[in-house]
């Protein structure tokens, strides 16, 4: 329990930074990189602000800690197809993000099995 939760803290540290870089359109360039719409920027960052607030949160609520880790594993699912799909990036340029889904994920299946 001790180790899920420090890890909630440092996914939620870690996403309210990024969250906040992206909604703020410092990291624009890329995503029209991706041929994406402008509104991806707002909708990326605004999950990942609400999924870092909620993972958080679910260290004294597990079912919020379930939801946040679905829903920030699923933005990072989006953004690793986009990386090595779309953007045809090298796998090595999206493997942090495929190990933050996987710890994303992680979280909720720990806080499903409770």
């Amino acid at each position: 329990m001790i180790i899920a939760n420090i890890l909630q803290v440092i996914l939620g540290i870690f996403f309210m930074i990024t969250g906040t870089r992206i909604i703020s359109g410092k990291m624009a360039k890329e995503f029209s990189r991706f041929g994406l719409p402008s509104i991806f920027n707002f909708l990326t960052g605004f999950f990942e602000i609400i999924g870092s607030i909620g993972m958080i949160v679910g260290i004294w609520y597990p079912l919020v800690a379930l939801l946040a880790g679905l829903l920030l594993g699923a933005t990072m699912l989006a953004a690793a197809f986009t990386l090595l799909v779309i953007a045809r990036d090298p796998f090595t340029k999206s493997f942090p993000v495929i190990i933050l889904c996987l710890l994303s994920f992680g979280i909720a299946l720990y806080h499903l099995n409770l």
